[in-house]
């Protein structure tokens, strides 16, 4: 599945003309706006491909570890999209971290999550909590709105993630879904991890300059929590 991804991802980046790959038909004032959501992207998938791997090599099951190998596959190749689109659009490496550290973005919560050790409480709070909330329709809107800007690059590596993390999503589910059904307690413990990362994560809505984005995040979220009997999360 995921070579037959790989060259799905790799045609249509291949039918891509070189002044839209090259970011010779975006505006200054787009890129320079964009240079953050290029950060969370990059930074994120960077994060991945080490708190997937400790997932890995801490896996308490052997179906545990298996699933995150994959998944580190996933997440190398999307960190090598995200990478080439920095490089691309012509913004120093000095200027990356920068951007990332800054105020409003993922920086807070995925630093968390390269501070776990624990399988299970990585992957609730990356695949369940983190990419859950993301979801399908959040990239979406970052295609669109990419494309719509000219961004073609960026809109095609949104895509391709869609179809990757709607499979880390459902994996995510399944886990949170067998740890309540083997143990009802469980559920207080994946409450407490829910409500650690979304507060983490709020920090991408402070000054109410994503609010829009946020509640969005918030709700795709909370579909899929809600029926497994978690609660809102206050803030």
């Amino acid at each position: 599945m995921q070579a037959r991804e790989r060259e799905r991802y790799l045609a249509e980046r291949t039918s891509i003309p070189d002044d839209a790959l090259n970011y010779k038909n975006v505006s200054p004032r787009y890129l320079e706006n964009a240079v953050d959501q290029f950060a969370n992207n990059y930074y994120s998938e960077l994060s991945a491909t080490h708190y997937v791997a400790t997932a890995a090599a801490n896996a308490p099951f052997d179906e545990l570890k298996k699933s995150a190998l994959f998944q580190l596959a996933d997440e190398q190749r999307h960190l090598e999209m995200d990478r080439e689109v920095f490089e691309r659009a012509g913004i120093p490496e000095r200027d990356w971290l920068a951007a990332w550290e800054s105020p409003g973005t993922t920086c807070r919560f995925f630093r968390h999550l390269l501070e776990l050790e624990d399988s299970i409480e990585i992957l609730v709070k990356g695949n369940f909590v983190a990419e859950g909330a993301a979801g399908p329709g959040t990239f979406t809107v970052l295609a669109d709105g990419a494309e719509a800007r000219g961004d073609v690059l960026s809109a095609v590596n949104h895509r391709a993630r869609i179809r990757d993390e709607t499979r880390h999503i459902s994996y995510g589910r399944a886990l949170v879904k067998a740890l309540i059904e083997d143990d009802p307690g469980n559920l207080d413990t994946i409450q407490q991890w829910q409500d650690d990362s979304l507060r983490l994560f709020s920090e991408v809505a402070r000054g109410g300059e994503r609010q829009a984005w946020w509640e969005g995040f918030l709700g795709s979220y909370y579909k899929i929590a809600l029926p497994m009997g978690l609660r809102p999360t206050a803030f």
